[in-house]
């Protein structure tokens, strides 16, 4: 019986890797469910085994299968909460720190803003405000988060003028002559 089980599986396996190309998360863990529920006795380690999910997502399948009710992944509460968090006014004193030094392009050709300052500058400026030395960012998550807030940390260079004019000459010498 086992044996048939298998053979079964092994000829509808091209129609259920078809199906699970464009499904992810809880539709995906029902799906492989269902085939392992259909498949009898055998099915979960079947489908663990072949499609590589865990015994454990496979579980969280079937509880869904039963129950009717879909199981939401929380990736974004995973992980490492951003420095705001830590110290919610950071951004904005990065920000008043950030503006008083930042220039627009001068031919205005985005919107962009632009800063001389070096996120070691803006970590200097911020202990100078008030925070700790321990509890201030690195200078990477500094450059990032002045980036996030609309600055580039690229020095602009004055405009010149498009072309040389042939009094120019003549004005440098006079110029000149007067000093």
């Amino acid at each position: 019986m086992e044996f048939e089980i298998k053979k079964a599986f092994e000829t509808f396996l091209p129609i259920f890797e078809f199906g699970l190309q464009k499904m992810t998360g809880s539709e995906r863990r029902i799906y492989l469910a269902e085939i392992s529920k259909r498949l009898g006795y055998s099915g979960m380690k079947l489908v663990s085994d072949h499609f590589a999910i865990d015994f454990k997502t496979l579980q969280k399948g079937m509880d869904e299968l039963e129950s009717g009710n879909c199981i939401i992944d929380a990736f974004d509460k995973r992980g490492r909460k951003g420095i705001e968090v830590h110290l919610p006014n950071i951004l904005d004193d990065i920000r008043s720190i950030v503006d008083s030094e930042s220039q627009a392009d001068p031919r205005f050709e985005d919107g962009r803003l632009f800063t001389r300052l070096t996120p070691e500058n803006i970590k200097i400026q911020l202990h100078k405000k008030g925070y700790k030395p321990d509890e201030l960012p690195s200078n990477q998550t500094i450059y990032n988060k002045v980036k996030e807030l609309g600055y580039s940390f690229s020095t602009i260079q004055k405009t010149k003028p498009l072309k040389k004019i042939a009094e120019t000459d003549a004005i440098f010498k006079k110029n000149k002559a007067n000093k």
